[in-house]
Order: structure tokens, then C-alpha cells, then sequence
């Protein structure tokens, strides 16, 4: 694209402040969109402006609609069918400036009208390319390693337990880090070419929680105490979310997406993130040393 505005939908989440960090180092006008519409904390980031947006307001989608866009990073609604919502903004969007549409997906859904979460909205950026309509991507990430820091179900049983609980057994899953899926997505909402395909994003090496060596092993070597992993049942993992707080429904998809990772559904890796960043992605030792303190007990 010759000229370029970015805008992000969600740009204060896990992987939307990543970009947002990665756009202010750069000249290229982005908008950061957040319920809040509250102002980046980035510094020097005087070609990034805030404005609020709020999936459930459509009050509020003016504002990102009258942007002048022509690149938007589509982060979806914490519902399971996204499609409805995210259907119509494209749809007012692409009638605008909007070009190039990339979206933030996940490795267990791929293109599916039918199917859950972003499946159907991937789905949909797809025809509408495949017509001509639109540039687009999904980005297909495997499970982030700052799910482990940043999600505090995992954190806190990692802090106060010395435990990390799923229903994975010993099934690996390629790590990857959001600092490498905003690297992805800047190269593909920038790049000159129409990338209209998606990309699955793995991290650097195959890691399951507690063989040898993996990723209960690495946390005991950076937290200098003893980490275990508690495998549990689909049911048990999904009765232990809700308890603390997750919408039952979505407690039972996380407990069955764990057991297709039992099964090997993310026993895979690729040289995406190279291909697209020219680097290859971090390791979650190296991230894990980083972040130890984010473990660290109360205890003196």
C-alpha cells in the first residue's frame, strides 16, 4: 500500500499494546482503540492518537469508522460467536477508507462459516477477498507464553502453589510470545503487497508442561523452586476456571481445546514468524528470565 493509516481494535490487549509499540516507533499514523479511549503510556509516540470503541456500543465505532483507516488490526469481542458484530463493522469499514483487514485469530480455528470464536469471521474476511472486495489476513497464533505470567489463573497457582494446572498431559504446544505475533502483524498490515492468506504462528520449539526439560522444569530453574504440573481432566480444568470467575461456557471450550493439545493438535512448527520478521521468535526460557519476578513469592 503506497499510503498507510493503522488503526488497532484493541489496542490496549495482549497483543494490540505490542503493536501499539511497535507503530510508535515508526511515522506511520495509527489510531489505538480501547473502551477507555485513554492516551498510550508509549513514549515519543506522537503518530499514535487514542479514541474509545467498544464492541458492544456501536455509539462508539464512529469515531474508529471516520479515521481514515486503511489498515485495521481486528482484535474480536470476548464472545463466542464474534461474527455478528465484527460482520457489520467491516462491512461500514471497508465502505470507507479500510483496505486491508488483519485479524487476530488463534491455531484452533481456521476458516469455518460454521465454527466458533474467529473461525466464522476469518471465514468471512476470506470470501470477501476471494471476490476482490478486500486485502486480508488471519493470524492463526498457537497459545501465548504470557499466558503463564499475565493470566493471573495460571500465575497465581504457579505463586501461591508452586503448581501449573491443565488438562494438556504431555502434549507440547510451539510457545510464541505477543511480541512476535505484533511483529507478524505490523509486516502485514504495512507491506506492500496484499498478503489475503493465513499465517499460523508457532514459537521456536515444542514445549509441553512437565517432560523433562519443558516448561515446569524451566520454571523451577528461573524461580529456584520447585514447579510441578497437575494434569487434570477436561471437566476438572473446566470446574477449576469457572470457580474462579470464567462463564462456564467458555470454561468448557478452554477444557477441550487442552485435551486436543493432549491429543496433539498443536504438535507442529513452522518458520512463520521468520519468514515474516526476518528473526527468529523468542524462547520461553529467555522470556521466562525476563519476567521471573512475575512468580515471585510473598515470602521472605
Amino acid at each position: 500500500m503506497s499510503t498507510n493509516t493503522v488503526l488497532i481494535i484493541g489496542g490496549t490487549g495482549k497483543v494490540g499494546r505490542q503493536l501499539t509499540r511497535l507503530l510508535a516507533a515508526t511515522s506511520i499514523p495509527t489510531f489505538q482503540s480501547s473502551r477507555s479511549g485513554a492516551a498510550t503510556t508509549e513514549p515519543n509516540a506522537a503518530n499514535v492518537k487514542p479514541i474509545a470503541f467498544d464492541w458492544n456500543d456501536e455509539s462508539t465505532w464512529e469515531a474508529a469508522l471516520s479515521s481514515g483507516a486503511t489498515s485495521i488490526f481486528l482484535v474480536g469481542p470476548p464472545v463466542l460467536d464474534m461474527l455478528p458484530p465484527m460482520q457489520s463493522f467491516i462491512d461500514r469499514a471497508r465502505k470507507g477508507s479500510a483496505k486491508r483487514f488483519i485479524l487476530l485469530s488463534g491455531s484452533p480455528w481456521g476458516a469455518d462459516i460454521n465454527g466458533p470464536s474467529t473461525g466464522r469471521v476469518h471465514a468471512y474476511l476470506k470470501q470477501l477477498g476471494d471476490q476482490g472486495e478486500i486485502e486480508w489476513a488471519a493470524l492463526r497464533p498457537t497459545w501465548f507464553q504470557q499466558n503463564l505470567f499475565e493470566y493471573e489463573n495460571h500465575r497465581l497457582s504457579i505463586v501461591n502453589e508452586s503448581t501449573i494446572y491443565s488438562a494438556t498431559g504431555t502434549g507440547k504446544i510451539p510457545w510464541i510470545t505477543t511480541e512476535d505475533v505484533a511483529a507478524s502483524a505490523l509486516q502485514l498490515l504495512t507491506q506492500p503487497d496484499a498478503p489475503n492468506d493465513e499465517y499460523l504462528l508457532f514459537g521456536p520449539e515444542l514445549l509441553s508442561y512437565d517432560d523433562k526439560k519443558q516448561i515446569a522444569d524451566i520454571l523451577t530453574d528461573v524461580t529456584g523452586r520447585k514447579i510441578v504440573h497437575k494434569n487434570l481432566s477436561a471437566k476438572e480444568l473446566a470446574d477449576r476456571f469457572a470457580s474462579a470467575g470464567m462463564p462456564r461456557n467458555y470454561a468448557e471450550m478452554m477444557g477441550a481445546m487442552d485435551t486436543d493439545i493432549k491429543n496433539g493438535s498443536e504438535d507442529r512448527n513452522n518458520s512463520v514468524v521468520l519468514a515474516l520478521t526476518g528473526r527468529k521468535p523468542l524462547s520461553f526460557r529467555d522470556v521466562a528470565e525476563e519476567v521471573k519476578n512475575a512468580w515471585a513469592t510473598t515470602e521472605a
